[in-house]
């Protein structure tokens, strides 16, 4: 389902002098799961047992989640309580209760702060950054209880009659509608069990931000009793279907012990909502192979009616498997098994009395996982399975990739992630991989001296949260040397586009030690990012491969200091730009002449003019009294008469701060917003006059960017800070890294927009200490310069003006000419399938004097250097063929 887009992008904001605003949206979440209650301590009901879950939400959005249960309104969110078990490889559902609704929102703050609002926090709803706790003994009261199926999970709608459902369950009056679970599943020796929550709101779901509804939790369970007790920890915002890969090694020391062979993979429903496939093989030796599969509806409402598995050669099945989740209470699906049909093709599970939109299906609903497994005597390799959705409407079907029996048996091969396409989802945590026997697909990337690209490269797929702190991923541990780079975006790279990578990396313990990789970097809140790793590869050798350990580290997202605390740290700022921020957790580094506000908690912002004239500096609007200074550098009290503690009106009576300074185009200046006598709060920073932009975030060439093809260029804003070349001085210029595609010749080629001459210069190796190659100036708008390159070295780019000031934007193109022989196409028998394995038996075929397929083979003089028929010639179309360089 796709995710909301900003109402207006920050890059626009600069020249419309607007403030950018991320589009306005409720988001309703599990953020723990903190108590439970046991109903059947002192023995089971019809063989039964009855639980409930205690639940706490929070709004991790930017507007109010409404929360009104009275009148005809009846916008509030509805609430699940589920139970799962792990054990021999296989993940299913077990229980399941009634939906709980909602009433009240406490506004506390489980989630975050909690901020307070005009008026005070309302019953009817749920505050940005806050939480709403309920209890298990609440939501296990019977007569809050409604059934699942009147609820649209896709929408959030539930009709107005539905509230006469509430408390309508029947049966024993000490489990019914509660979350029930057959004694004969809780007493399975070596399980693991956990418990999960999903909410379900109308705004939460018309925002497209209800696919990270669902929390989970282990749970231990009485060998004597049955009762259920909580352990480790709540993994907010990931399903409960996630727990299979990251406790599927089991549970040690309180953490669980991830499982890289279970494959998860979404699977999103157009106009309706989220699924999830899970898929695992075990090995039961003699050949012979258990395929488990399950199928978690998030939130889809129409559902899913049948699930194939396809087949190929001469596999042969057995021991067909069929789990389900039981209706209980009164609630009105039906609970007869799918039916399985075995052929040569496929093994398809199907719901007998498929009647479309017939409400009391026993289909695959929302909230709940449905199981199937068999045996085959084949390997797995990668496939696609289809889930036939139910219902009226398109599509019928979708396939997902999963593990599927291979032909003949199989195994030994690459590995199920080494194409980016079949990245494997995780989490947070540690678990093993391994690269042995993979390819690489990835574009030419992270390169040192002496070494070249990420290969044999396997590849993963994280979703970040809600926090925004610095993360780290690394492969400490492994036992090979390991290189690793993180993209962001789900959309396998085909350039280079790291937003991090590393070869070694210091610190490391165990495995190889400091041959382990290791990033640390600042993710978007709730986005995708692709992990790439693989092995070194030394000069004239084989990429390096072996078992390893990845390990995603989140940040904590404690309650922090501004990221703009201390004046080292300024933020940049723009003209016309409205900056907002918080002093509450602020600390002090500076002194002002002015509102006795030496000892307050202060921010800090930095501001470079275009041109020289008055700059105005304010505050009005702001929530406290404020005080805003502007200084020549840090550590220095401000500018001679650059302070102000009252100035506006309005939005705040005088308490905001307003100050005009004369600034110099060019030169830097730092702004200090603070409090009047220790006051903080929350505050507006706008600066007009001057023309100030925020500087490309590659004017340094400490944070050059990796780069390579053709991109658009802008040094607006740009500093200079590189020495002088033989044609001069490169002015304002950015930095880029190119990692060399081949070995000959790099052109490079800068074209500046609306008559902006660039400069050009480049510098031999990949650091800001490089030595310099060569440079020039443009002819017109467009400088070309050609250097020699080596492949596998790195090489620092600078583009910038030939004048001091000159600054403009332009396109930036480099390629690379190779040296020596040129081979001719893969496509060697001219059928326009290449590369496939029909052109290497053709030329095998042509090259011993026998005939040719397709009769319009090339000559065997492949790398054209006149000598042939020769080896060299097989030597070079086998390297092109696999990727390699013309021999």
């Amino acid at each position: 389902m796709p995710k909301p887009k900003c109402v207006v992008a920050a890059a626009l904001c600069i020249a419309a002098g607007c403030t950018a605003v991320v589009q306005a949206q409720p988001d309703v979440i599990v953020g723990d799961l903190p108590d439970v209650s046991n109903y059947t301590t002192a023995g089971a009901v019809s063989g039964i047992h009855a639980y409930a879950v205690g639940t706490t939400s929070c709004n991790m959005g930017t507007t109010p989640l409404t929360w009104i249960d009275e009148g005809t309104s009846n916008i509030y969110p509805v609430i699940s309580q589920n139970m799962y078990r792990l054990v021999n490889g296989r993940f299913e559902q077990i229980g399941q209760a009634w939906l709980k609704h909602g009433f009240c929102a406490l506004n506390q703050t489980v989630c975050g702060s909690c901020p307070t609002v005009p008026g005070g926090h309302s019953c009817d709803h749920l505050d940005p950054g806050c939480s709403d706790p309920y209890s298990s003994g609440l939501n296990g009261s019977q007569g809050g209880l409604g059934p699942k199926h009147v609820v649209n999970p896709a929408t959030g709608f539930f009709p107005g009659d539905a509230t006469a459902l509430i408390g309508t369950n029947t049966g024993n009056a000490t489990i019914k509608a509660r979350l029930q679970v057959l004694q004969s599943d809780l007493n399975t020796p070596g399980a693991l069990y956990f418990v999960s929550s999903t909410y379900i709101q109308p705004e939460d779901a018309a925002a497209n931000v209800d696919n990270n509804n669902q929390s989970y939790r282990r749970v231990n369970v009485s060998g004597t009793n049955y009762g259920i007790s909580l352990t480790d920890s709540t993994k907010r915002e990931q399903p409960a279907i996630f727990a299979w890969q990251q406790y599927g090694g089991g549970a040690s020391g309180g953490t669980g012990v991830n499982d890289p062979s279970v494959v998860l993979t979404p699977v999103d429903i157009a106009g309706d909502g989220r699924f999830w496939i899970g898929s695992k093989v075990i090995d039961l030796g003699g050949g012979s192979y258990r395929y488990e599969y399950a199928v978690y509806n998030h939130n889809s409402h129409r559902g899913a009616s049948s699930f194939s598995v396809p087949l190929t050669g001469s596999t042969t099945t057995s021991a067909y498997y069929f789990h389900d989740v039981p209706y209980h209470s009164g609630e009105i699906q039906a609970g007869t098994d799918w039916g399985v049909a075995p052929s040569a093709s496929s093994v398809a599970w199907t719901y007998a009395n498929d009647q479309a939109n017939d409400a009391n299906e026993n289909v695959l609903r929302w909230d709940t996982i449905y199981n199937y497994s068999f045996i085959a005597n084949a390997a797995p390799t990668t496939g696609a399975v289809t889930l036939g959705i139910f219902g009226a409407g398109s599509p019928s079907s979708v396939n997902a990739t999963a593990l599927v029996p291979g032909t003949g048996g199989g195994g030994g091969g690459a590995p199920f992630n080494d194409s980016c396409a079949n990245a494997l989802s995780v989490s947070a945590g540690s678990f093993a991989f391994s690269n042995v026997n993979a390819t690489t697909d990835g574009p030419v990337e992270c390169l040192f001296s002496g070494d070249s690209q990420i290969n044999a490269d396997v590849w993963f797929r994280y979703t970040s949260g809600t926090c925004t702190d610095p993360m780290t991923i690394s492969t400490c541990g492994s036992a090979y040397d390991t290189k690793l780079a993180v993209y962001q975006g789900n959309t396998c790279p085909s350039t280079t586009s790291a937003i991090a990578c590393n070869d070694d990396t210091t610190g490391c313990t165990g495995g190889t030690a400091n041959l382990g990789s290791s990033v640390t970097f600042t993710p978007t809140a709730n986005t995708t990012y692709l992990i790439r790793v693989g092995g070194y590869t030394p000069s004239g050798g084989t990429a390096t491969t072996g078992n390893g350990t990845l390990t995603i580290t989140p940040g904590t997202c404690a309650p922090q200091p501004p990221a703009n605390d201390v004046c080292a740290n300024a933020q940049w700022a723009a003209a016309g730009i409205t900056y907002t921020g918080d002093t509450t957790l602020a600390t002090d580094d500076g002194t002002s002449s002015c509102g006795t506000s030496s000892a307050s908690p202060d921010v800090w912002y930095k501001y470079k003019p275009q041109t020289s004239g008055s700059v105005t500096v304010a505050t009005c609007g702001s929530a406290y009294d404020t005080v805003v200074s502007v200084h020549s550098a840090c550590g220095l009290t401000n500018i001679s008469g650059a302070c102000n503690d009252d100035a506006c009106a309005g939005g705040g009576g005088n308490l905001g701060s307003s100050i005009a300074v004369n600034m110099t185009a060019g030169t830097t200046y730092l702004v200090r917003v603070t409090g009047y006598n220790g006051s903080v709060g929350t505050y507006n920073l706008l600066i007009t006059g001057g023309g100030g932009v925020v500087p490309p975030s590659n004017d340094d060439c400490a944070g050059r960017i990796g780069y390579n093809g053709t991109i658009p260029f802008s040094t607006v804003g740009a500093s200079t800070d590189g020495v002088t070349t033989p044609c001069g001085q490169v002015f304002n210029e950015i930095w880029y890294n190119y990692p060399a595609a081949c070995n000959g010749t790099a052109t490079l080629t800068a074209t500046g927009n609306a008559g902006f001459a660039p400069s050009l210069a480049v510098y031999n190796g990949g650091t800001c200490a490089a030595t310099y190659m060569a440079c020039v100036d443009a002819s017109g708008t467009t400088a070309t310069l050609n250097f020699p390159v080596t492949q596998g070295n790195s090489y620092a780019i600078r583009v910038g003006g030939n004048a001091n000031g000159l600054t403009g934007t332009g396109t930036l193109s480099i390629s690379c000419t190779p040296s020596g022989p040129t081979c001719d196409s893969v496509d060697f028998n001219g059928d326009g399938l290449f590369p496939d394995t029909a052109d290497i038996d053709d030329f095998l075929s042509v090259f011993s004097g026998g005939s040719c397929s397709t009769g319009t083979c090339g000559d065997t003089d492949f790398n054209n250097d006149g000598l042939f028929p020769d080896t060299l010639d097989i030597d070079a179309l086998l390297s092109v063929f696999s990727g390699g360089p013309c021999l």
